[in-house]
């Protein structure tokens, strides 16, 4: 162990928490070989083993799954597919979690919430880091100080304490996503104001029998008068977890309440259904409270995760929230640390990630009061109003947004439209999630999504959609109209001169082609596909992104699955293109060497068209 007098420990990133937000972000900067230290003074193995957030909504599982993590988890969690909600013992359709259901229908290869406890992914997590990097997770160890010298390489000087030694760490960024009490907030003097609601809840996880319809199958809501909006969600291994307004008798004594307190309490809330208790895994008792620190960044500073916000866990949002903003600064982080991406870039993740967390708080504050049976005024409910017709209306109106399938960032630097672009119907999408859509590989029998395509590298995919197909004599190939504005593409990026060979390597590629049929792609293509190449045999994929099969479309997905930027097909949609990234991405470095444009040695050659010459003339025609 380092004493105070040893030189410190140099490293890219610090960070500082062992939660969701923080692991995302480790593991994430490690993928592209980030050297990152993250230190947790808990030792996660002797807290509570359960408890904390629960729920993950289908936008954070496609994440997980883009950088590689879902896998790990998979059967471990529980999918909720349904959900149903109960009056007096009486089902009532369509209110409740059904908004979740409806949100995510036919926008989603991961039609369900997932059921999972907090340890269960924290486990995940601290296994996939340990197997890159077994020093990049110290557990326990506390930040006890920092300084900054905006003159050094490595500006930020912290001091680590691991039981009665101490050491100090160099870093070039630091990251506190150390929850709700952040020491690295506290340090900075960053503000975090905000309203605490004088509203208590009580959450509860549990192995339980009870007659109640649907227990293991659906998420519920029961609408109790004394209790509020009930939450009962099906969680992994066999248990259940409870939430409900705890009642002033109980919780506004000056003593806490007691475990068969508890208890007694929710099977008051379930009623008329009953309930026992097999065995209690875990229970809290807890204010309600909305804050958003006033920066996300502050020089080489950032907030994450509970650190930079804090809400109610009535939408189910706390570690959702946290991995958007982990997946959202990871990249950017990575980007700029290997020089591939200015400074600047990282404004905006405060400037998108506070933006969302600002929308997450107005909308926290009415879900609950809402919950808690109270209709906020603004809503201007007549006497005697329906509470929760209330709640339905308000989840239902932020449905997209809540599950994350729908958030959106404003144009800025990496989200923004150039030149002709748009004019292009798609370019609605930009600053918003890249639909994940089924595609097929050349000879395959079976589809495989886009985003198991794209996996998370810390590179921007450009996805040409190069357009239809079309049956011909010597077999399937573009339309002459596609065919020669991607041929003018394949040339201008063939080009010594190309942005993807003087700029640094972080564009990797992908080839859509619209139909089937192809038995070979270069045939089909007329020139080489760029990178790999794959088919949109139904056409959902150009619907998705709505691009016209007759003239293509390139699509330009951030390393985080957001659109950055949309472009025709052909020359002019390469200087849209390069025009984009000229802003974004640096000047290669002299290491990075001579590249082609899927980022490996150069290798330049005209692609033999023997037997296509008619075709070849057509092509020809169509460029000029």
């Amino acid at each position: 162990m380092s004493s105070p007098n040893a030189p410190p420990r140099l490293v890219d990133v610090l960070l500082v928490g062992g939660g969701p937000t923080s692991l995302v972000i480790t593991y994430m900067l490690l993928k592209t070989g980030i050297v990152t230290l993250t230190v947790e003074q808990y030792d996660k193995t002797q807290q509570a083993l359960y408890g904390r957030a629960c729920m993950l909504y289908a936008r954070s599982v496609e994440l997980l799954d883009l950088i590689g993590v879902y896998s790990a988890i998979a059967d471990i969690g529980f999918m909720v597919k349904d959900s149903t909600t109960f009056k007096d013992g009486k089902e009532v359709p369509a209110r409740g979690w059904s908004f979740v259901r409806d949100a995510i229908a036919g926008n989603t290869f991961f039609e369900f919430s997932f059921s999972i406890r907090q340890k269960h992914i924290e486990s995940a997590l601290r296994e996939a880091i340990q197997s890159m990097d077994s020093t990049a997770l110290q557990v326990p160890a506390k930040l006890v100080d920092y300084t900054i010298d905006s003159t050094a390489a490595y500006p930020v000087l912290a001091t680590i304490q691991e039981g009665q030694k101490t050491y100090h760490v160099r870093c070039k960024h630091l990251v506190g996503a150390d929850g709700g009490r952040s020491t690295v907030r506290s340090i900075s003097r960053i503000s975090f104001p905000g309203t605490n609601s004088g509203h208590r809840w009580v959450r509860m996880d549990a192995v339980v029998r009870t007659d109640m319809p649907h227990s293991r199958r659906a998420g519920v809501s029961i609408e109790s008068i004394e209790h509020g909006n009930v939450l009962w969600t099906p969680t992994d291994n066999g248990r259940t977890r409870i939430g409900f307004v705890c009642p002033p008798h109980l919780c506004q004594n000056e003593e806490s309440p007691t475990a068969e307190a508890i208890m007694a309490e929710a099977k008051k809330a379930v009623r008329p259904f009953t309930l026992d208790f097999v065995e209690l895994d875990w229970w809290t008792v807890y204010a309600i409270g909305q804050r958003v620190a006033d920066k996300f960044k502050d020089g080489p500073i950032f907030l994450a995760g509970d650190a930079a916000h804090t809400h109610s866990s009535g939408a189910a949002q706390g570690m959702n929230t946290g991995i958007h903003d982990a997946t959202n600064l990871a990249w950017k982080l990575a980007g700029v640390l290997k020089g591939w991406l200015p400074e600047s870039v990282l404004d905006t993740y405060d400037a998108e990630r506070r933006a969302s967390a600002q929308h997450l708080i107005q909308l926290d504050r009415d879900i609950a009061s809402l919950i808690s049976g109270k209709i906020p005024s603004h809503l201007s409910a007549p006497p005697g109003a329906d509470v929760n017709s209330y709640l339905n209306q308000v989840f239902t109106e932020n449905a997209s947004f809540t599950v994350g399938l729908g958030i959106s960032y404003t144009e800025n630097m990496l989200n923004r439209r150039v030149g002709a672009a748009s004019t292009v119907p798609a370019a609605v999408l930009v600053g918003r999630r890249a639909p994940d859509v089924a595609l097929v590989l050349p000879g395959a029998a079976f589809p495989r999504r886009l985003y198991e395509l794209m996996a998370y590298s810390g590179r921007f995919w450009i996805l040409v959609f190069a357009g239809a197909l079309e049956d011909m004599l010597a077999g399937a190939a573009l339309n002459a109209i596609c065919a020669g504005r991607y041929l003018a593409l394949k040339q201008a990026l063939d080009a010594r001169d190309a942005f993807t060979r003087t700029r640094a390597p972080v564009f990797a590629f992908l080839t859509i082609s619209r139909g089937e049929g192809a038995l070979q792609s270069t045939e089909a293509l007329g020139e080489q596909p760029l990178g790999s190449s794959a088919y949109d045999v139904t056409g959902d994929a150009y619907a998705k992104y709505s691009i016209d099969p007759a003239e293509g479309g390139l699509v330009v997905v951030r390393p985080d699955g957001i659109v950055g930027t949309i472009a025709p097909l052909g020359a002019t949609g390469y200087g849209e293109l390069e025009a984009y990234f000229a802003e974004i991405v640096l000047p290669a470095s002299a290491n990075d060497g001579l590249r082609d444009v899927a980022g490996s040695e150069l290798t330049v050659g005209e692609i033999s068209l023997e037997g296509h010459e008619e075709r070849r003339e057509i092509i020809k025609t169509a460029l000029l």
